[in-house]
């Protein structure tokens, strides 16, 4: 069977919704947090691990995009709308990458384990230091308070 070029590689298209999926229950998960305090410590308990297999999976979707050809863009978009679509990629990827990153960071500021299961815990990646800590936090604080 012929690949098609104007179609993305099957594992390309796998790692996409794979990554989608995580992301949304990663959305659902944090508004959940935030409106209730009732599951708080069990939503907790799995939007930190999930939060490790985004950066993770985000990682894997690099590489596989170094290594993949891509599709061509449409004949009918503009130089400027190729731009923006590549730029849009770029801050996404950022993003991915950034969004955990953040949460990691702020966990090891704040000198809590990285919990991933039983006794498999994440080193930390920033010293611990309670003017750090009160940083992240406060950031997050905004988000709490701006999006919910």
């Amino acid at each position: 069977m012929a690949k098609n070029p104007a179609q993305f590689t099957l594992r390309s298209r796998i790692l996409h919704w794979l990554m989608a999926v995580m992301l949304l229950a990663m959305l659902f998960i944090g508004a959940s947090m935030v409106a209730s305090l009732g599951n708080y410590h069990r939503l907790v308990a799995i939007h930190r691990p999930l939060g490790i297999m985004i950066l993770i999976l985000a990682a894997i979707r690099l590489v596989n995009r170094r290594y993949t050809t891509l599709p061509p863009f449409p004949p009918t978009m503009s130089h400027r709308e190729r731009l923006l679509a590549s730029a849009s990629e770029r801050l996404l990827y950022a993003l991915m990458f950034a969004l955990p990153l953040v949460g990691w960071g702020m966990l090891s500021a704040g000198h809590y384990p990285i919990v991933m299961f039983g006794p498999v815990h994440l080193p930390a990646i920033l010293p611990a230091n309670p003017n750090l800590y009160a940083v992240f936090a406060k950031r997050t604080r905004f988000w709490r308070i701006c999006c919910s």
